[in-house]
């Protein structure tokens, strides 16, 4: 959840700042000894990952090494033929055993989820039980383990967890970019620095990198620079790192992407130069950070976007409606902005509040979500004034109270 630090009243104050009624976290001017004690070392970072991937079991198989069976509680697995180990894939193992089959990844997911009830007091409509199990075995069986279909002799890269879970099933092709390799790394690239939001597990992790003074000198603000990096073994997103940066009043940030901005995407596939992938992220990560200071300036600038005459809810359907969000998301985003006004007061009527809103937000969500929304607030804080006029005209469109509601979830 998010923490307010400070008193909430110096916004836009000069020569104040954020923090000023908290202690400073040693070599980290902008950030409170508040965020330091809920941060990580590099060190503990990789202790941790390495308790992690403790767990990891890494088969390079044919399919032809494997059974599909339903286990004896009911659900669809892989038992290994050597071991008679079973595996019970994970939602991202099945859309990847989907996808191998040439079939719907979407039916593979429907059959392993429970059916949620629509009436009042209802949690289930039904469970899914071993029948379901059985007719996604006949499914699997024929399509990705048919023989007249697919090789069933070529290798594939099966990682699995010693618990019993399949987490991917991925090409011979791929290339594990190993967490612990790319950590040790960011390690000696951002030398002193904290590692915030991390989260993760053995196969992928996700976080920022607060940067230190030692590394980056900055005029005083209540803003601070980071670097937000990601990584997962099985696929579920490449090795990405971002220029971003972070208010110290909320522990929320938005990552600066695209404009001056460079991001390292490294793709899974095919022989890795480690060399080579070792200079490239180096080379990146020494041109984010000179231009960090921009992206504090940029994201100060949008104060002065204001929303005029358009209301706060026709500014969020605008939003949503622009940008995709969904209701639910929407309703996170709404609550976020009513703390931006206690805070920010009616200066929250603004770009400025609507992106802290966004990224308030996106610290409630999963990973994947987190990130995304942290992108979404560096897209907006790179607008143009006409994008920004572009975005507060539509928002003047929604003029039915239903269809606001329909967009953000609210009463209005």
């Amino acid at each position: 959840m998010s923490e307010q630090l400070g008193n909430g009243v110096k916004v836009g104050e000069a020569g104040s700042h954020f923090t000023d009624s908290q202690a400073k976290a040693t070599d980290f001017r902008n950030v409170s000894s508040i965020w330091a004690s809920k941060c990580i070392t590099f060190d503990e970072g990789l202790d941790k990952l390495s308790n992690e991937q403790a767990v990891i079991e890494d088969f390079r198989e044919p399919l032809s090494a494997f059974d599909t069976v339903v286990t004896d509680k009911g659900k669809f697995a892989l038992r290994k033929k050597s071991t008679g180990k079973e595996y019970v894939p994970t939602p991202h193992a099945l859309r990847q055993m989907a996808v191998a089959g040439q079939t719907s990844a979407w039916m593979f997911e429907d059959l392993c989820t429970d059916k949620v009830g629509t009436k009042k007091g209802e949690e289930f409509k039904y469970r899914r039980d071993d029948s379901d199990a059985g007719l996604l075995k006949r499914i699997v069986d024929h399509t990705l383990f048919n023989g007249n279909r697919f090789d069933q002799d070529k290798t594939r890269l099966f990682r699995t967890w010693r618990n019993g879970s399949l987490r991917a099933v991925l090409s011979d092709k791929y290339a594990i970019v190993n967490n612990e390799w790319y950590l040790e790394l960011l390690k000696k690239l951002v030398p002193g620095g904290l590692l915030s939001h991390w989260r993760g597990d053995a196969d992928s992790l996700y976080g920022n990198i607060l940067i230190p003074d030692s590394i980056r000198q900055e005029t005083d603000s209540a803003y601070g620079a980071m670097l937000s990096v990601g990584n997962s073994e099985i696929g579920l997103r490449r090795l990405s790192n971002m220029p971003s940066v972070f208010r110290a009043i909320c522990m929320n940030g938005c990552i600066w992407e695209q404009e001056s901005g460079k991001n390292v995407r490294q793709v899974h596939r095919g022989e890795l130069n480690l060399d080579q992938l070792e200079y490239t992220i180096k080379t990146n990560i020494q041109g984010q950070i000179p231009l960090l200071n921009k992206g504090i300036d940029t994201l100060l600038d949008t104060r002065t976007r204001t929303f005029g005459d358009v209301s706060v809810d026709q500014m969020l359907a605008a939003t949503a409606k622009q940008y995709k969000v969904s209701r639910t998301d929407m309703v996170g985003i709404r609550k976020g902005f009513d703390v931006e006004v206690g805070i920010l007061g009616t200066e929250a009527r603004s770009s400025f509040g609507l992106i802290n809103a966004i990224t308030r937000h996106s610290q409630n969500c999963e990973p994947d979500s987190w990130v995304a929304f942290d992108q979404l607030g560096g897209r907006l804080s790179q607008q143009s004034e006409n994008q920004w006029g572009t975005l507060k005209a539509l928002g003047k469109t929604f003029t039915e109270k239903k269809d606001v509601e329909k967009l953000i979830g609210l009463n209005v």
